[in-house]
């Protein structure tokens, strides 16, 4: 294998993975993803939770556009304020995980 190749697709991978994974913060990814569920199950959940909730105002919200500034700022306030983030961090990236897999599945379980 020539050596441009040899150094060509690994930094075509990396680039790849990194754009797939993103490269946001774990919070602000946290609320990204949180959104599209809500959204997603707004218009699509058919439990009772989701049929009561009705519309973003039930996570102090006018849309998802202002759910994901609210979230973002909510969290940011979060981090500032802690002695140790990585708490914080880790949770915003296990429930962001959870919720992309919820609706990548097609899944609307619990509210947020």
């Amino acid at each position: 294998m020539p050596r441009s190749n040899q150094i060509l697709f690994p930094a075509v991978a990396l680039f790849g993975l990194l754009f797939a994974t993103g490269c946001t913060a774990p919070c602000d990814r946290y609320c990204s993803e949180t959104a599209n569920y809500i959204e997603f199950c707004l218009a699509s959940g058919s439990q009772g939770e989701w049929l009561s909730a009705g519309d973003w105002s039930t996570w102090g919200a006018a849309d998802k556009d202002s759910y994901i500034a609210s979230c973002q700022e909510d969290l940011d306030g979060q981090l500032a304020g802690a002695e140790d983030s990585a708490p914080i961090t880790a949770a915003c990236e296990d429930d962001a995980n959870r919720y992309l897999e919820l609706f990548e599945r097609g899944l609307c379980a619990d509210l947020p």
